[in-house]
């Protein structure tokens, strides 16, 4: 834990007892004592599993559960009924409201039952079951409650699968202000075989010495992973196409070996810095033109059972499309992928620091 405080955000206070520090985590605040190693009091990471009874919901809901992390979970249960007076209300006004009713009932059941799942790693469930476009109503719950995750399935690996992942999965994976866990159950252990079981979760997070990637790996050492938790730093160092000039001049291939060698040691040095927090961490830097394809098959030849990436986008263009890496990884990754906008969650708490500094 105290390898997380170093790349959290931090400003003295004056208390009447004790000189203590604030750490932004997300949009809450957080304090530690003198020394900086205990929070006082313990957080808890908000999330917002979506579900829709679906196969795939109760799969998103049982790889949650699976994560091996110690943080305690918030957890809030959103099911959108859907509302069908949008399309054609001639048509639904009359029979609507009892199917509704029925509807409410089966949901209100499947929630509970998840609730009863979920209870061993949560301090508090709450389930909210509303009418209403699925899109809209978790993009509102996850904003009214300031979560730092919203968790759901996502359909498979058809053709239809990796163009539109999921109409409603794609669309909140986009537009969501916090971060993202688009669950897509992988292989099986029997599939991996005998000599490929593991306890521990593997992670691949994409490192690319961003903001965007540091604050990644800082949501990940946030969560206290159990110490057998496996973690791959996995860089990508761009290659020339020559095919589209006249050839790789000395200059090209020159300034190619030197990035490589840049993102080496950046990677080499985050791994110094969380090696102690998460001991088996390893970085590894791949030579690649593409780099969404180099993250996705180096996390299935490790047999991740989950990729993370960081969303680096900030403008309206990147609220309506997300980042072609990041994309990429979504639609092809065999695994579940979590898409982390933890900087943009520091980056608001910083901003609320210093219009308060500035106002008070």
């Amino acid at each position: 834990m105290a390898q997380a405080l170093l790349l959290m955000s931090e400003r003295p206070i004056a208390c009447d007892s004790v000189a203590m520090t604030i750490g932004v985590r997300g949009s809450r605040v957080q304090e530690y004592d003198r020394a900086g190693a205990f929070p006082l009091p313990e957080i808890t990471m908000k999330v917002l599993l979506a579900t829709d009874r679906s196969d795939q919901a109760a799969a998103a809901a049982k790889f949650l559960m699976s994560l091996r992390f110690k943080e305690p979970m918030e957890l809030t249960i959103v099911t959108a009924l859907g509302d069908p007076y949008g399309s054609n209300p001639d048509s639904t006004q009359h029979w609507f409201p009892e199917l509704l009713k029925q509807e409410r009932a089966r949901m209100e059941q499947h929630q509970h039952d998840l609730s009863k799942l979920m209870s061993p790693r949560c301090r508090s469930i709450e389930t909210v079951c509303r009418a209403g476009h699925p899109v809209k109503i978790i993009l509102a719950e996850a904003q009214k409650g300031g979560h730092d995750l919203i968790v759901m399935g996502a359909i498979g690996h058809s053709l239809i699968g990796r163009l539109l992942v999921g109409s409603v999965s794609d669309n909140v994976a986009t537009h969501a202000k916090c971060s993202v866990l688009i669950v897509r159950p992988g292989e099986t252990s029997g599939e991996k075989g005998a000599e490929e079981s593991h306890t521990g979760t593997r992670i691949s997070i994409g490192y690319d010495r961003s903001k965007a990637s540091r604050q990644a790996v800082q949501e990940m050492l946030d969560l206290q992973w159990e110490p057998d938790t496996e973690v791959k730093l996995i860089g990508v160092a761009p290659i020339y196409d020559y095919l589209l000039g006249n050839g790789l001049s000395t200059a090209a291939v020159v300034n190619e070996e030197e990035v490589f060698r840049e993102m080496q040691t950046a990677g080499e040095n985050m791994r110094d810095e969380i090696i102690e927090t998460l001991p088996n961490v390893k970085s590894v830097v791949k030579h690649d033109q593409r780099v969404g394809d180099a993250i996705v098959e180096e996390a299935a030849k490790n047999h991740s059972d989950l990729i993370v990436v960081g969303d680096s986008g900030h403008s309206m263009l990147d609220d309506l499309l997300l980042g072609s890496t990041t994309k990429y990884v979504l639609r092809h990754a065999r695994c579940s992928v979590w898409i982390s906008r933890h900087h943009r969650r520091v980056d608001a708490g910083a901003e609320s620091t210093a219009t308060s500094n500035a106002s008070a």
